[in-house]
């Protein structure tokens, strides 16, 4: 794939796009290209859902090895800390209706070939573990190009409408994907790689309908990857604000790695089954549906300044009550308002990004910022097992507590926090 560098000036308003802005008076509705954007990331997204779920499944039930099934579980996760930092730089070099649509392609292929092997009974688990890791891959670096590219097909005003909704097409694809995913799967184990494979190619056509340019617009000749990496890390280094933030974000990604962890434990020491689990988890996602919903709403109308405080206060009183909460309805009812309160979160950080990275960097800077909250995903697993295995689950509770604590007031009294959500 050739780099691409379409030449343009900065314009008035100092953003790095000589193009116009898509009709600012036009419903988001009826934003055809804003539309096939979102379904067909949205189909492609539910596939690879569905495939991740089943990848496991199907190892495990072929082969009966639990270490295999670790293993793919690892090939599959392992992308997100080796392919975050140089997907968002490429993102900004290539075209991204180009890199969307390589990404179908290859994941396509990848899931008819552990289809077909898996129609005959031969799972060979090099293959899988390859198709799992591409996929990873593949996903990561189609994500990160389908953000950057929303503020190529919407309006800045109509930015935070956009993000919601996206924010709620996830919640409902995890959701849904997960169950289906298995139900799938008990009828013809290779049927779930099939209907991903078909699925890709409904985003594939998809994609090829948007009419929008998609190129990224960069006022300079690409340098050497490594040198576009680090021009990412340091513009968000660089941004007092946005360095805090980033690290508050990190911080409540740990907690919610933790607090995953800890529902477990609590709900299989007071007697739950995994289906007790599933529903906490679908009741669970429904507030995050809710709440992707209500942010476009939320967020033209409150900065980011009052969400992170309000939010993280609610948390604060909220989540380590989950660790020490013995009836499930009490904690599926409190899941709910925790994940509504999350999904808020991660528009208005989303719609703050958007908006204030150059376009050339949008990219570059959306992988850096998923890096940092990738390792601290990663951390909060480690840390998370090692508590609740030596200080059981209401210990680890308090702790979550006292980081929480932490978070919020660094928000809530962060002078810079301040000045910048009111300017």
């Amino acid at each position: 794939m050739t780099d691409l560098i379409a030449p343009g000036a900065t314009d008035a308003d100092g953003r790095n796009d000589p193009r116009p802005d898509p009709r600012p008076d036009q419903p988001l509705r009826a934003n055809k290209d804003f539309l096939r954007l979102w379904i067909g990331a949205g189909v492609s997204r539910f596939g690879s859902t569905v495939s991740m779920v089943a990848y496991p499944m199907l190892v495990l039930w072929q082969t009966g090895s639990a270490t295999a099934t670790g293993a793919v579980g690892f090939a599959a996760t392992l992308p997100n800390l080796l392919v975050q930092l140089p997907a968002g730089a490429l993102v900004d070099r290539w075209d991204r209706r180009r890199v969307m649509l390589w990404c179908d392609l290859v994941r396509l292929l990848a899931f008819a070939a552990v289809a077909v092997a898996a129609w005959h009974g031969a799972v060979w688990l090099p293959l899988v573990l390859a198709a799992a890791f591409v996929e990873g891959t593949l996903g990561i670096l189609y994500g990160t190009a389908e953000q950057a590219a929303v503020r190529s097909v919407v309006p800045v005003g109509q930015l935070p409408a956009a993000l919601s909704q996206n924010q709620a097409r996830g919640a409902a694809i995890g959701l849904l994907g997960q169950p289906l995913s298995g139900l799938v799967f008990t009828l013809v184990r290779w049927l779930p790689f099939a209907l991903t494979a078909a699925l890709n190619a409904v985003a594939l056509v998809c994609l090829l309908l948007i009419r929008r340019d998609l190129r990224p617009v960069r006022t300079e000749p690409p340098k050497r990857l490594h040198v576009d990496i680090k021009d990412g890390l340091v513009w968000l280094w660089r941004r007092r604000f946005l360095r805090i933030m980033t690290g508050v974000f990190a911080g409540s990604n740990l907690v919610f790695q933790v607090l995953g962890l800890t529902l477990m434990v609590v709900i299989k020491e007071n007697g739950g089954t995994p289906t007790v689990l599933g529903v906490v988890s679908a009741v669970g996602g429904t507030g995050a549906l809710l709440g992707a919903l209500a942010a476009g709403w939320w967020s033209a109308r409150f900065g980011l300044y009052a969400t992170a405080v309000l939010g993280h206060l609610i948390w604060l009183v909220l989540i380590p009550l989950l660790a020490v909460q013995h009836d499930v309805v009490v904690i599926a009812a409190v899941a709910t308002v925790v994940m509504f309160v999350a999904s808020v979160f991660n528009v208005s950080g989303s719609v703050y990004m958007a908006r204030t990275t150059p376009e050339e960097l949008q990219g570059r800077v959306m992988g850096t910022s998923a890096f940092l909250t990738s390792g601290a995903n990663a951390l909060g697993s480690l840390l998370g097992g090692y508590a609740l295995a030596h200080l059981g689950a209401a210990r680890t509770g308090l702790g979550i507590g006292a980081v929480l604590l932490v978070l919020t007031l660094t928000v809530a009294l962060s002078p810079t926090v301040r000045a910048e959500t009111r300017g």
